[in-house]
């Protein structure tokens, strides 16, 4: 692969003058020129992006030849490949047979590709020859305009063939006497989606700046207000279908604001907080079923390649039964969404967080009067939440054993669920370097009780599905292979039961414990 020295031609000039200049001054011979319609893809919270990846859907404008999938990287083409059907994959699956098509797959996961901006480029490839009339560099001219009109930098990309890497540098410094260059380093998929006011990226993490010393009122209207702004990001992804994570990231930000609610005891009015607790209850309920819904559809290649290959197919009825199940509770939660109920929720809810400081009692009195810790410093505050968050986990971790009901795992993962929303949410009051040593053991120990809660769910299901096959007709191999699915999947749930022991360990350790006191120490320090 050849390197690829990327500029930007600043002032613009006019393209065609370019051309002329750089094939007359400096002896380049014009190789090929296309025009292509370009449309950029990426998932909603641009995946690709942040790893530097850039996946287009390609047309040729004069119509000739099919659509084509480009991925490139730095500049340099990855792979192409020539599609039967002008439409741009949405899946992993859906994805070209790539050799690399695994790193596309671990990025993207369950994520679907979305369009974003398509620009229109002339392509001019010039070719720098020897004596012997041997190509030994080649300059990549890319003038492309939005469908508005606009025009985006001029870029000249200089491909240093291998073998050539002294021509290259002379042809570098020629390009630099005959144009105004710089520097290059970004994607001009970047480049259109900043001149054609693209909406951001949808964020994949909670970041907040809360201030240690502010009151907690602040800080807690702070925190809801940034779970709102997610919650309505994900909104019309959820609505739509358009993959599994809107839906998965609009529910954790209703359950983040349930734990914040739920942890404004003292900070928000008693009555308007139970309001919004039932409130975001029901919301957080009405998700439930399309999410479990979705996790069996995710879930399912991971199913089919527990069972031999040669019984994987008699597992299709399930499928369908997963497909089936998966639209009629969308439908549902796509009615819930659009209710009255719903709309009034979000008025009440919206009028709650507008204003600022402490919220006004609930019968009308001074802001505060009903929530005493609402003006003490946020830090403390949240502090002393975290410290009884933390000390309920380690207490009722330390009574499970290898006799106790998988209803007591179930409960330590709602005190683990509460504890982590907890540091996410208000851990930037607090030095990020505690902060992450907090989390760490706590996001292992999540991992093994989610594991261990998600196949309990899973396995009966499963069965639940069984009964439902067998009332459909489902043939024998059907409901055989069904079987050895469920039976591994109580495999790993038994394994995630004897992994839970060492887990806890880890956690209720010397070093843990010293890590959520220093904590404690913090919020003494900065209040």
């Amino acid at each position: 692969m050849s390197e690829v020295r990327r500029f930007v031609v600043t002032p613009t000039d006019d393209p065609a003058a370019v051309l002329v200049r750089l094939a007359d001054e400096l002896s380049l011979r014009a190789a090929s020129s296309t025009v292509v319609e370009r449309t950029f893809l990426d998932t909603a919270d641009g995946r690709l992006d942040a790893a530097g990846v850039v996946l287009e859907l390609r047309h040729p404008v004069d119509g000739s030849g099919s659509a084509s999938l480009v991925w490139t990287e730095d500049g340099r083409t990855v792979a192409t490949h020539q599609l039967a059907l002008p439409e741009a994959p949405r899946f992993v699956a859906d994805l070209p047979a790539w050799p690399a098509a695994d790193r596309l797959a671990g990025l993207m996961e369950m994520r679907a590709l979305v369009p974003g901006p398509t620009i229109t480029t002339r392509l001019t490839v010039l070719a720098a020859l020897d004596r012997e009339e041997k190509t030994t560099a080649r300059v990549v001219v890319d003038t492309s305009v939005l469908r508005n009109g606009d025009d985006l930098p001029m870029l000249v990309e200089l491909h240093e063939l291998r073998g050539y890497g002294r021509e290259a540098d002379r042809l570098e410094k020629r390009l630099r006497a005959a144009l105004v260059l710089e520097p290059f380093t970004g994607s001009v998929a970047a480049a259109a989606r900043a001149a054609s006011g693209a909406p951001a990226f949808l964020p994949s993490k909670l970041r907040l700046a809360l201030h240690p010393t502010a009151p907690a009122a602040e800080a807690w209207r702070t925190v809801l207000r940034a779970l709102t702004d997610t919650m309505t990001a994900n909104f019309a992804g959820t609505i739509a279908d358009t993959d599994s994570e809107f839906l998965h990231d609009f529910r954790v930000a209703v359950r983040r604001t349930r734990s914040v609610l739920q942890e404004g005891r003292k900070v928000l009015p008693p009555e308007r907080r139970d309001e919004f607790r039932a409130g975001f209850k029901w919301l957080g309920d009405i998700t439930t079923p399309q999410r479990d819904a979705d996790v069996h559809l995710l879930d399912y290649p991971g199913l089919l390649a527990s069972v031999p290959a040669e019984r994987a197919a008699a597992l299709e009825p399930l499928r369908e039964l997963l497909v089936e199940r998966q639209r009629e509770c969308h439908g549902q939660l796509v009615a819930d969404l659009r209710s009255m109920r719903r709309a009034q929720l979000g008025r009440d809810w919206a009028e709650f967080l507008a204003g600022d400081g402490a919220w006004p009692a609930d019968d009308g009195g001074e802001p505060g009067s009903d929530a005493p810790d609402s003006l003490r410093p946020a830090v403390v505050v949240a502090a002393e939440r975290i410290h009884k968050a933390h000390t309920r986990l380690v207490r009722d971790g330390r009574t499970i054993d290898d006799g106790s009901e998988p209803v007591a795992l179930h409960d330590l993962r709602k005190d683990a669920k509460r504890l982590r929303y907890l540091l996410e949410c208000f851990g930037s009051l607090f030095p990020a370097s505690d902060v992450a040593t907090a989390v760490k053991p706590l996001k292992a120990l999540q991992d093994t009780l989610g594991t261990f809660q998600d196949t309990e769910v899973q396995a009966h299901a499963l069965e639940d599905m069984a009964v439902q096959l067998v009332e459909r007709g489902a043939p024998a191999a059907t409901l055989l292979a069904l079987g050895a699915v469920i039976e591994g999947v109580h495999a790993r749930g038994a394994a995630a039961r004897v992994e839970f022991a060492q887990r806890f360990a880890a956690f209720d350790s010397h070093t843990v414990t010293k890590a959520y006191e220093r904590l404690s120490e913090d919020a003494e320090e900065l209040s």
